[in-house]
């Protein structure tokens, strides 16, 4: 990702992107066991609390372990192909248990039933994270809508319309990522995808006149869209 300075409103920084109390620390959107090391440079990062940086952890460890064994129909270590998840797998067998349960045949085919709660209590978090990096605009309110799905299961023009960049109606907040991106745009405010890391996390953050979306796709695979009406 380029790196871009932004000088938006400072008062935009006082406070946690998750939760609006005061931060104290920063937090890598997305967090890092989403990724693959070796970490691409300019990761995004925003400010937030103590207490939301370390709530979320065990969440978003339960959902980039199961994001893994649900694209490789299990949980067997040896099956499954990110160093970083099957390190974390081998050393808690209890996690790797817990997914492995979620695991259930219908019509004689594998589906996995995920944490309801737990993989939205991380979507809502990376999209908050998103919006308040590309748009020094925090939300702090639950979204209205989220979605998920698989690649596979997308139709040629749902694939289309989830990918599509076209020409946003509103201009992003002055001074944000967004406005740069602007710029660097010649001027014409686009709909980007930011490329965080090659195949593994791409995102990207559409505003407009009655709404504010997310759409993420995460290891070629998992597409996923919040809205904030």
């Amino acid at each position: 990702m380029r790196a871009i300075p932004t000088f938006s409103d400072e008062r935009l920084d006082m406070t946690c992107t998750y939760c609006g109390d005061k931060h104290g620390t920063r937090d890598h959107v997305p967090s890092k066991i989403l990724l693959d090391e070796p970490f691409p440079e300019n990761l995004p990062v925003v400010f937030c609390c103590d207490e939301c940086n370390q709530s979320f952890s065990l969440d978003e460890q339960y959902f980039a372990c199961s994001i893994e064994c649900i694209i490789h129909g299990t949980t067997e270590i040896e099956k499954l192909e990110r160093t970083k998840i099957k390190n974390v797998l081998s050393k808690n067998e209890k996690l790797q248990q817990r997914i492995e349960n979620s695991f259930s045949y219908k019509n004689n085919i594998k589906v996995f039933n995920f944490e309801e709660n737990r993989f939205k209590n991380v979507i809502t978090k990376l999209a908050k994270g998103h919006i308040k990096f590309e748009t020094s605009e925090p939300k702090f309110d639950d979204p209205k809508h989220i979605g998920i799905t698989t690649i596979n299961k997308m139709s040629d023009e749902e694939i289309d319309s989830f990918f599509e960049t076209k020409e946003l109606d509103i201009a992003p907040e002055v001074g944000s990522r967004g406005t740069m991106n602007v710029h660097f745009a010649n001027n014409v405010p686009y709909l980007n995808w930011e490329n965080v890391q090659d195949k593994v996390y791409q995102y990207c953050v559409i505003q407009s006149k009655t709404s504010t979306q997310v759409k993420i796709f995460i290891q070629n695979y998992f597409a996923i869209q919040v809205i904030w009406h």
